[in-house]
């Protein structure tokens, strides 16, 4: 009987290592040096493509306030290398964010982010290492002048995170 349960648990583990993987959970372990935690859901459409949807919470001090805020963001990615499948390999894709913050109900900061992307996702069955950049244009809106950061305009959008594909 034992024998017979070991060779079934072989078998399901040999069939699920041979089926691709659609899914990809994420986190962002650089955000947390700065108070904020960022995980990502990543779903495959098909052999070069998927969409990811990223949520982030923030928690911070800036002088006599404090600071709590949410964001949430969207990629859709376009794996180019013909010798890889999604979600393995180089990718591009445009990428738009969202987040909002405000201190202790008084103050509120807004950040709305549009720009594309280029990176490359490594899967290791199942931990995956995601980092990509490229250019973004960032709208900024601060009830605090210390949160308004100066411009509406093109900046960096940089990102890495960790994951768990299934």
């Amino acid at each position: 009987m034992k024998k017979l349960l070991l060779s079934a648990l072989v078998i399901v583990l040999a069939v699920s290592k041979m089926t691709a993987q659609e899914n990809v959970i994420k986190f962002n372990p650089l955000a947390l040096i700065v108070g904020s935690f960022e995980v990502g859901y990543e779903r495959v459409l098909n052999d070069n493509q998927s969409v990811q949807l990223d949520l982030g919470y923030a928690s911070f001090s800036s002088g006599s306030f404090d600071y709590t805020g949410f964001g949430a963001g969207l990629q859709y990615r376009f794996y180019i290398q013909k010798s890889h499948e999604a979600p393995t390999g180089w990718f591009v894709g445009p990428v738009a964010s969202y987040s909002s913050a405000s201190a202790d109900n008084d103050f509120k900061t807004s950040v709305f982010a549009a720009g594309g992307v280029i990176g490359y996702q490594w899967n290791w069955n199942p931990v995956t290492l995601d980092i990509y950049g490229g250019p973004a244009y960032y709208s900024i809106e601060a009830d605090d002048t210390s949160f308004d950061f100066g411009f509406d305009g093109i900046g960096p959008r940089l990102g890495l995170s960790l994951g768990f594909a299934f």
